[in-house]
């Protein structure tokens, strides 16, 4: 149990980057040209939106968990700040992937010109907690890099590069319609990835563990 307690925000984070990794690699593909109803009318139809939305969902949700474990457990005591403010972005993040997902259901409707309000409250959302998210974790990748020694600076840079690709992708894609900008959202998924695979692996080095706001023995996590 206090193995669990101790390293849970670990596995959290190991679960999460493959299941996003997994994820990422089943995104259908659309033409940058076609109109954005278009794209999503021709991805949310595609056999692998669900399945492939449906991992990133559920590997968002293991990596809200493993932040907020990561925060409790009291790893990363010197990036507190950073660490809150990235947990609870992207809690709010969790919140578009289910619409993400969930936009399967209007792909009838967005091949047909109807009403596709789950589709466009996904793209609302994406606007908004797409860029939150992306910067809350470049944030933090760059308050790690500042904190952290040796190897366990490298998934606090691949941090830095996901979270401004994932930050940039969708108001890019928005401003932009006719580029082709499907590596930003890649680089930014994989860097996610990457991150919390490697986070977790690693692990935080030497850390104090706090319980009721009291800093106990430090031990390694």
């Amino acid at each position: 149990m206090t193995t669990l307690r101790t390293h849970g925000w670990r596995l959290a984070l190991v679960l999460a980057g493959v299941l996003i990794a997994l994820g990422g690699r089943l995104h259908p593909d659309a033409e940058s040209t076609d109109p954005l109803r278009q794209e999503l009318a021709t991805m949310t139809a595609h056999e692998n939106w669900v399945p492939g939305h449906a991992l990133i969902m559920f590997g968002t949700f293991a990596l809200v968990a493993g932040l907020w474990l990561a925060r409790a457990t009291g790893v990363w005591a010197e990036a507190r700040r950073a660490l809150t403010v990235a947990a609870v972005a992207m809690s709010l993040y969790a919140v578009e992937t289910v619409f993400h997902l969930a936009a399967s259901v209007d792909a009838h409707a967005l091949a047909h010109g109807d009403a596709a309000p789950v589709a466009f409250t996904h793209v609302g959302l994406s606007v908004v907690l797409y860029p939150l998210a992306g910067g809350a974790l470049a944030a933090l990748g760059v308050r790690l890099v500042r904190t952290l020694s040796g190897v366990r600076r490298i998934p606090p840079l691949l941090a830095v590069v996901a979270g401004v690709m994932h930050g940039l992708s969708v108001p890019a894609t928005l401003l932009l319609p006719d580029a082709e900008l499907s590596p930003m959202f890649a680089i930014g998924g994989m860097g996610m990835a990457l991150w919390a695979i490697g986070s977790g692996l690693l692990g935080a080095g030497r850390a104090r563990v706090v319980e009721d706001g009291v800093a106990k023995v430090p031990v390694h996590v």
